[in-house]
């Protein structure tokens, strides 16, 4: 049957006991339910017929035990789906945990990097002294070849220092 519009079933409040007491297709139901929620001559129709039939529907006998057994119940789905979203495949790609994540990777090199350099410990590693260059205006060495012989210096003073 197809979707029902409004006014075309003379049977509405019929539908509306079916759907009431659960005698309905899935197909059908389907349909009656988004009917209720867009027509609101329905929807008085199906709460006419809850007013009708409310002595012949079972009621809630302990509404207290059955509040405390849905939250438990919620309380499972949710500490279960938390453990799922921390470990689990998601469908289309892999759910990565937090420390295999790029960003925490950056955070502990830049940490560590810190960690060292206030430390100290890049001045342990080299001993000797460096010279600052500083170019003369007249016939001198050039700068590339000020900083060849400044490398071969230190890099002799290295080698000097091991033996």
């Amino acid at each position: 049957m197809a979707m029902m519009k409004r006014g075309e079933d003379p049977n509405q409040r019929e539908q509306a006991k079916a759907y009431v007491e659960g005698h309905m297709e899935e197909t059908i139901r389907e349909d009656w339910e988004r009917l209720l929620l867009e027509d609101e001559e329905t929807f008085t129709s199906y709460m006419e017929m809850l007013d009708e039939l409310q002595e012949d529907l079972p009621s809630l006998e302990n509404s207290s035990v059955f509040t405390e057994r849905i939250m438990a119940d919620w309380a499972k789905m949710t500490e279960s789906s938390a453990a799922l979203d921390q470990v689990t495949v998601e469908q289309g790609g892999r759910r990565y945990r937090w420390y295999e994540k790029t960003i925490f990777h950056y955070a502990v090199a830049a940490s560590l990097t810190l960690l060292i350099m206030s430390s100290g410990m890049f001045d342990k590693l080299h001993t000797g002294q460096m010279e600052l260059m500083i170019p003369k205006k007249d016939n001198s060495l050039s700068f590339s070849e000020q900083v060849i012989q400044a490398t071969s210096g230190w890099l002799d003073q290295l080698m000097g220092s091991r033996k």
